[in-house]
């Protein structure tokens, strides 16, 4: 009886065994990872769940997993152990490189799923998508989700005309006793949310000098493209900071207890963030209450221009904040055996179409990549399935890619020098026109004048470039970066 029972349970292993490995040696399943935002594992499920119920859908037999993970730390979690990552996958755009370079990513071959990218995207996110390896440029990656920072901000006590603009938010803020606008960073020493002021260009002609990797590549060794921030136009906006800092009813970072608070007790009136914190706002002021806007502009006066080259900035010149604009994308793991390679590309394609795009905004608030879903979600509003909320947040972040550029790290070193090497904590000291450090031996020094703020933009600059401080400070500035 034993032997008997022992033999059927071989018997059915066999079966098992021989039933899931048909697929040229590889079990018929994909596992899919995308982001552990409330929802958004349990709508991908069902829609893949859908599209294997698809009639003649030739993948019919698969299995799919969806999970969700923490996009922020999901690439450092793939390089560590590929062969435990999702056969398809999500992360965010400037992650692609790296990626690709660690072999941890399949290039995408698929011809009308390479079609379909390059023309239902915008071109600045097709090309964020490509990356040398080995010396051949591919596309890697499939854009599904776009996100920028904007203005969230208490409707009931800023008027439509003074959202517009910062001098318009400082008089609100006057009339209410209270601070304008705040970031997410209690101290400023954070690239991501002061970007608004380091991206900022002229509203007149989009100019900035500012050259933030531009050129960059990730082939083998990578190369790190050009990289400047030493123009009078980035003096000029910083100290416009200083000033927005200083004023009673400016600019102010968070305070200890959150941003949310800082709403919440009315200690200031609007937040410069971006679309996933739109249900934290509206606890804050209540959903009624809430209004989005593009990130305003700001007139550079006299006190910010004196002592530049008047050639290139001036008094009455307007500014607009800017932001990085950015896609997160799905991308196939290389580590997948290569008989799902197909299988991997047909899912993404469905996934990463018009169609699933605008569905996810409408279930999801998940703000589309690709630019013909403007219209559908136009459409989604007019038919009353999406909420004034959710077309207002959709609209103005589309808006704000045009006073934005996507993140450019295109490579693990990239994104390291420029969030993790001091260059944020120089920027947030400057603009309380704090020395830098604040303890010990100040390298950058009388940041309440131009020349202190050059010396501060000039060791950022370095370390954007070399990824640690300057042995020494050049006595003439602004200075190239040997």
């Amino acid at each position: 009886m034993k032997l008997n029972k022992l033999f059927m349970l071989s018997a059915l292993s066999i079966l098992l065994v021989s039933g899931t490995t048909s697929c040229g040696g590889a079990d018929k399943k994909l596992t899919v990872w995308v982001g552990n935002e409330e929802g958004t594992a349990e709508f991908y499920q069902a829609a893949c769940d859908a599209w294997l119920a698809q009639e003649g859908n030739p993948y019919a037999d698969y299995q799919i997993i969806v999970k969700g993970t923490d996009v922020g730390s999901i690439a450092g979690t793939i390089t560590q152990d590929p062969k435990a990552a999702g056969d398809i996958y999500t992360v965010a755009h400037d992650n692609v490189g790296k990626l690709a370079a660690a072999k941890c990513a399949k290039p995408i071959s698929e011809t009308s799923l390479v079609t379909q990218i390059e023309t239902d995207n915008p071109t600045t996110f097709v090309d964020v998508c490509k990356s040398i390896v080995n010396g051949k440029q591919a596309l890697y990656a499939a854009p599904y989700i776009s996100q920028a920072c904007f203005l969230y901000y208490d409707k009931t006590k800023i008027s439509d005309e003074e959202v517009k603009s910062f001098e318009g938010i400082m008089a609100a803020a006057k009339r209410n006793n209270c601070k304008g606008w705040t970031v997410p960073s209690s101290d400023g020493a954070d690239g991501y949310n002061f970007s608004w002021s380091i991206l900022s260009t002229r509203v007149s002609d989009h100019y900035t000098s500012l050259k933030l990797y531009e050129g960059a590549s990730a082939e083998a060794g990578g190369t790190k493209g050009e990289a400047y921030c030493q123009g009078d136009d980035r003096i000029a906006t910083l100290r416009w900071v200083q000033d927005a800092l200083e004023n009673p009813n400016g600019f102010k970072f968070a305070s200890s207890d959150g941003w949310e608070k800082d709403l919440q007790n009315g200690a200031c009136l609007g937040l410069i963030n971006g679309s996933w914190a739109k249900n934290a706002v509206a606890s804050a002021i209540g959903e009624a209450n809430l209004g989005v806007a593009l990130i305003p502009t700001f007139t550079l006066t006299e006190n910010n221009v004196s002592g530049l080259d008047n050639n290139v900035v001036k008094a009455g010149d307007v500014y607009r904040g800017g932001s990085f604009a950015d896609c997160k994308v799905f991308m196939l793991n290389a580590n997948t055996d290569s008989s799902k390679y197909l299988a991997q590309q047909a899912l993404v394609k469905y996934l990463s179409s018009v169609e699933m795009q605008t569905s996810a905004f409408e279930k999801q608030t998940i703000v589309p990549s690709a630019t013909a879903a403007s219209a559908q979600i136009d459409q989604l509003f007019n038919d009353g399935k999406v909420t004034q909320s959710q077309y207002d947040i959709a609209k103005v972040q589309v808006e704000m890619g045009a006073w934005g550029i996507p993140q450019p790290f295109i490579t693990g070193t990239l994104n390291t020098y420029y969030y993790s090497k001091s260059a944020p904590a120089i920027y947030a000291a400057m603009a309380v026109k704090s020395n830098y450090p604040t303890t010990g031996t100040a390298l950058v020094t009388n940041t309440a004048e131009v020349s202190g703020i050059r010396q501060g933009l000039y060791m950022m600059n370095y370390i954007w470039l070399k990824g640690k401080n300057p042995a020494s400070i050049p006595t003439s500035l602004p200075a190239a970066i040997e």
